[in-house]
């Protein structure tokens, strides 16, 4: 796989590198590492790292200006690819809130562009590809500098010791999660510490919460319930939803707030170890939910539930968009979901 890797990248001319909407760290980290490894390593091509939309909070990245906001379609029509990555990410569906059959139109129109996807999700809903990359790793980013620094040798580019460090934190949730790939990715960590990198000032630029944020604990720590079925959860009401607009707060505030909640505390209320929230999607808008699940490793697979939904994730962690016309009819279908009508 290595030498088919090293021929596609050397005979392609253009490169795009793309990932999933809604990116978190890894999303945008393993874009990153991957973008800039290949400008530093081949200067002669042209290397383009799009996405539909940014993460906040994390500019402080290197490169991270570099990164265009282009959605799928208008990424392909403009930089002519002849090869892309997709990264954190295994089909185009994916990619794009609404781009999807623009970008497959092109996709088959130009079968010469070469199609490689680096992935560390359950193999579901996998687009056919020329290589696909899934070690089962903690992180995509793992993946990604694995790829490039032991496989094909490259030079590593400014800054990748802190990209790759919290690609692999965040997704991980500091190694909560479980993980078959356990000795490689603390030696990893303990070369990138030994490089500069510095878990506790990565966390320390990430975990500051203002006051918006601390209205959205209260909204959800006051909504959180436990069912008979033996899981926990909670939800953003319609009503909270509607102020927060009127009021013109943050968006960003509200969709970090429910992530840090779903992931520090749905999976431990009472005796319940898994559990979902639900809350508005601020970028699609009205009718539109996104549903967060979250499970100790091993007790269910989350992503086999929301599977039949159209989303995915792994086993421990995995989420889904909806459409509803309130939050109660959002609650119903996620409870159907898991546990037939009447769950």
């Amino acid at each position: 796989m290595e030498n088919k890797l090293k021929k596609y990248i050397e005979n392609s001319q253009k490169i795009l590198i793309t990932s999933h909407i809604s990116p978190d760290s890894d999303a945008i980290c393993s874009v990153l590492l991957l973008g800039r490894t290949l400008k530093v390593n081949y200067p002669d091509k042209q290397v383009f790292m799009s996405l539909e939309e940014l993460a906040d909070g994390l500019d402080f990245l290197t490169g991270f200006k570099q990164l265009e906001k282009l959605n799928l379609s208008s990424a392909l029509k403009t930089h002519n690819p002849d090869l892309i990555f997709f990264v954190d990410v295994m089909n185009v569906e994916r990619c794009t809130r609404k781009d999807a059959p623009a970008a497959r139109k092109y996709l088959s129109l130009h079968p010469g562009v070469t199609q490689i996807i680096i992935d560390h999700h359950e193999r579901v809903g996998v687009d056919k590809a020329a290589l696909y990359v899934n070690q089962g790793s903690p992180a995509t980013v793992q993946d990604v500098y694995e790829v490039c620094f032991d496989w094909l040798g490259l030079k590593k580019p400014k800054g990748y010791g802190e990209i790759t460090m919290l690609g692999i934190i965040s997704d991980s949730q500091r190694f909560k999660y479980q993980n078959p790939r356990h000795r490689e990715t603390f030696k990893l960590v303990s070369d990138l510490i030994d490089a500069g990198a510095s878990i506790e000032q990565l966390e320390s630029r990430l975990e500051h919460y203002d006051t918006d944020q601390m209205r959205v604990f209260g909204e959800l720590a006051t909504n959180i319930r436990s069912s008979r079925k033996g899981y926990s959860y909670s939800f953003i009401s319609d009503e909270f939803t509607e102020r927060w607009e009127g009021k013109a707060r943050p968006l960003s505030s509200l969709k970090s707030a429910c992530e840090f909640f779903v992931n520090q505390f749905i999976r431990n209320f009472e005796n319940n170890q898994w559990g979902f929230i639900i809350y508005p999607d601020v970028v699609t808008g009205a009718g539109h939910y996104c549903v967060s699940l979250r499970s100790v490793g091993g007790v269910v697979d989350v992503s086999a539930m929301v599977a039949k939904l159209g989303g995915g994730g792994h086993k421990p962690a995995a989420g889904v968009k909806i459409k509803a016309t309130n939050i109660q009819e959002a609650l119903k279908i996620i409870k159907d979901a898991i546990s037939g009508p009447g769950g």
